[in-house]
């Protein structure tokens, strides 16, 4: 079922959800949690079908926030999907504009769902500054600063903003290769890696955080090579005595080839993962992420010359 309001307000969607609801007996009965989706009307589509398919694993309430505060018509309009054309939750479109864009958290507080968490994901580039007083009321905040304008200077302004409960897409998005990584160097023989080298694109957030990572982990330099590729990470090679560990992504396969000293070149299914995966990722746990907050805060300077330099070399 999908209602169409226009020239609305949080009162008017309060009560067609419950007229809905009666004439459908569509529940909110297993909503864990509401998902605040903060965009524009450029990535509006995506942000919709990213939380649907996020919402087939999290039961949840997901209202998306579009602010258009350019606008010179003062309105509110709004979007009800319920039921099967939303996957396994509810979605509430709204569509701000003019100068009601500037209020957003008063459009969203009547709307979330009573003793459940909330969280925001900040997409598109939007600003957290857009939360209002939401911020407060969130236990996480999930940005995407790979869309900003320069998504290097967005990664340093994460660090200096950083409070708990706050991460990015970007994080998640290297989960598998982090896991990867730290389950081969806790293998036999336990020697310790003295050289670090990746290579990707550096003006890419994931690289960046990546490398920090190995930077504050491993207490070694981390030298960073700029590399073609559809990839934010295209090869990892960790250097002990006994030779190289290289971790090399295919994306053309669709997998990635690790090559430890002695053994057998292996296939992994390591890909880029979509946002939806990202997102579902983030939402399985609420609680503060400290590794992620100890690599923006230290280990994002231990590896900025060398990226830098990578990015003029180019």
């Amino acid at each position: 079922m999908i209602i169409e309001l226009t020239d609305t307000d949080t009162t008017a969607i309060s009560k067609q959800l419950v007229r809905a609801r009666e004439q459908t007996g569509l529940g909110t009965l297993g909503r864990v949690l509401t998902l605040v989706v903060f965009t524009d009307a450029a990535h509006e589509a995506a942000a919709i079908a990213t939380a649907d398919d996020t919402a087939r694993e999290h039961s949840m309430r997901v209202i998306v926030v579009v602010a258009a505060p350019d606008d010179t018509v003062d309105r509110v309009d709004a979007q009800l999907r319920l039921g099967t054309d939303t996957g396994a939750s509810e979605v509430i479109v709204i569509r701000a504009r003019g100068s009601v864009a500037s209020a957003l958290d008063t459009l969203v507080i009547g709307l979330l769902l009573p003793d459940t968490p909330v969280v925001l994901w900040f997409t598109g580039g939007q600003p957290i500054s857009q939360a209002g007083a939401l911020d407060t009321l969130a236990v996480r905040r999930i940005t995407d600063v790979s869309q900003t304008e320069d998504p290097v200077r967005g990664l340093r302004e994460l660090a200096r903003e950083y409070r708990p409960g706050a991460t990015d897409l970007a994080w998640a998005q290297l989960s598998l290769l982090r896991g990867q990584l730290a389950a081969t160097l806790d293998q036999p023989p336990f020697l310790t890696v003295t050289q670090v080298a990746v290579s990707g694109d550096p003006c890419k957030p994931e690289l960046r955080l990546l490398a920090a990572w190995l930077a504050q982990r491993l207490g070694v330099p981390v030298q960073i090579t700029r590399a073609e590729s559809v990839l934010s990470v295209l090869e990892v090679r960790l250097t002990r005595p006994d030779g190289d560990i290289v971790l090399t992504g295919d994306p053309q396969a669709g997998l990635s080839r690790l090559q430890v000293p002695d053994l057998p070149e292996q296939t992994i299914p390591l890909t880029q993962r979509t946002a939806a995966e990202c997102l579902s990722e983030d939402l399985r746990s609420l609680d503060e992420d400290t590794v992620y907050a100890q690599v923006l805060r230290h280990g994002l300077p231990l590896v900025a010359d060398a990226a830098d330099a990578a990015v003029r070399r180019s």
